[in-house]
C-alpha cells in the first residue's frame, strides 16, 4: 500500500501515543546507559526493555504492536553495531518439515510459549482462533529462557533485514538464527524467501530465510492442538513452466 494512503489510516491518537511511548523508551535507555535515547542499546538490555513494555502497556486498537514499535524505535541495525561476529558456518540450515513441527501451540507444561505472549504473531493470524505458539528450538542447542516462536522470529528477522538495507549501518553480527532450504522438492519456493542481494550485507544474513507475510498463514486444529498452515510458499505450489517444443 502506498505510504500516502497508509498515513490516512493512522488512529487519531497516533501522535500522542507515539510521543508517550518514545518517552518510555528514552527513560529505559537512560536507566541502562545514563545517556539519551540516541545511545547504542545492547542485546541483553533490549530483552528486558521489550518484556517490561509488553507487560505494562495497554493494548491500543488499530495501533502497531508494542514490540514491533519498540524494535523500530530502537533501530535494531544500530543496536547490533559492535557486537561479536559469528561466522556463517554457525548458522544451521533447517528443513521445512522440522520448522513446521514448531508452528503450533504448546502441547504440554514442559514446553515454553513464545516470549511475546499476547503480542505473539500467531495471535494475529486468525483472531477467532488466536493462540500463543511454542518457542522454536534447534537440536543440540540449549533452549533459551526468552525464545521466540517461528513466526515472531521470522518477523523480527524481516524487520532487521530491511532496517539494515535501508539505513546502511555497518553491523558486525548475523541477524538470523537459522536458514531455510529453497528451490528443492519438499522445501520452500524462492519467491517466498528473503535473500540478501550480493552487494548487500551478506555477512549479516548469509542464508535465505522465509519472508514473513500474514496472508500466507491460516490456523488449523489437529488432535486438539492448533497449528499454523502455510500457503503459497512450497515448491509444489508453483507448477513448473512447460518447456517449448523443439
Amino acid at each position: 500500500m502506498p505510504a500516502r494512503n497508509a498515513v490516512m489510516l493512522l488512529p487519531s491518537s497516533w501522535n500522542r501515543l507515539k510521543r508517550k511511548r518514545l518517552s518510555l523508551v528514552e527513560d529505559d535507555c537512560q536507566d541502562v546507559h545514563g545517556q539519551g535515547a540516541s545511545s547504542d542499546v545492547d542485546v541483553t538490555h533490549l530483552k528486558g526493555i521489550i518484556t517490561r513494555h509488553i507487560q505494562h502497556a495497554a493494548p491500543v486498537p488499530d495501533a502497531p504492536e508494542d514490540w514491533q514499535w519498540l524494535l523500530s524505535k530502537l533501530t535494531i541495525a544500530k543496536m547490533l553495531q559492535g557486537t561479536m561476529q559469528p561466522t556463517k558456518n554457525c548458522i544451521p540450515i533447517v528443513t521445512r518439515k522440522y520448522e513446521e513441527s514448531f508452528m503450533r501451540e504448546c502441547k504440554n507444561e514442559h514446553e515454553k510459549p513464545c516470549i511475546f505472549q499476547g503480542q505473539c504473531e500467531c495471535m494475529k493470524i486468525d483472531p477467532s482462533n488466536a493462540f500463543v505458539a511454542v518457542q522454536f528450538s534447534l537440536p543440540d542447542m540449549q533452549a533459551q529462557e526468552h525464545g521466540m516462536c517461528v513466526l515472531c522470529m521470522r518477523k523480527t528477522t524481516h524487520i532487521m533485514f530491511y532496517n539494515l538495507l535501508q539505513e546502511g549501518y555497518n553491523v558486525n553480527t548475523v541477524i538470523q538464527k537459522y536458514g531455510n532450504i529453497c528451490n528443492q522438492a519438499g522445501e520452500y519456493h524462492p519467491s517466498a524467501m528473503l535473500i540478501c542481494p550480493p552487494n548487500g550485507p551478506v555477512h549479516c544474513m548469509p542464508m535465505p530465510i522465509v519472508a514473513h507475510q500474514r496472508n500466507r498463514y491460516s490456523v488449523i486444529t489437529h488432535h486438539g492442538i492448533r497449528y499454523i498452515k502455510q500457503h503459497n510458499v512450497y515448491m509444489e505450489d508453483f507448477p513448473k513452466p512447460l518447456l517449448p517444443e523443439k
